[in-house]
């Protein structure tokens, strides 16, 4: 289910407990804050979380989108990221940025690269256990 669109992005949810980014285009700091606002309304009560950032549509993001990523997040932080597409270019950028949110927020989020979406969500379905027995 569409949730939230920011720009070209997309926010998806499926119950219970699954968030996908679709990002395309350049993403910049008021869309991601946009997409970011709506998964914390979203996931409200929840205990953990799975992400699927889908970048295969992405072109290019502002640094005040990779700003926007690393600022405080509000809902849970028990979660696990999978990324998956994009080209070398895009995966390093995600990663320079994921390594800064780990940096900034104290935070030990377990994210990987996938070349696509299918082999993203198996890895993410088989956090789920491991997820579920964190508390907040």
């Amino acid at each position: 289910m569409q949730l939230a669109r920011a720009g070209e992005s997309v926010l998806e949810v499926e119950e219970p407990d699954l968030v996908i980014y679709r990002l395309g285009g350049s993403v910049d700091g008021p869309h991601l804050r946009a997409l970011r606002r709506a998964e914390a309304e979203w996931s409200v009560g929840k205990t953990h979380l799975l992400a699927l950032v889908d970048i295969s549509r992405m072109v290019s993001s502002t640094m005040d989108a990779r700003r926007a990523s690393t600022e405080p997040g509000v809902g849970t932080r028990n979660r696990v990221i999978a990324v998956a597409g994009g080209n070398r270019y895009t995966q390093m950028l995600v990663d320079l940025t994921m390594r800064a949110v780990r940096l900034l927020t104290h935070s030990d989020t377990n994210v990987r690269f996938f070349g696509d979406e299918a082999t993203a969500r198996a890895w993410l379905y088989a956090q789920r256990a491991e997820l579920m027995s964190k508390k907040d």
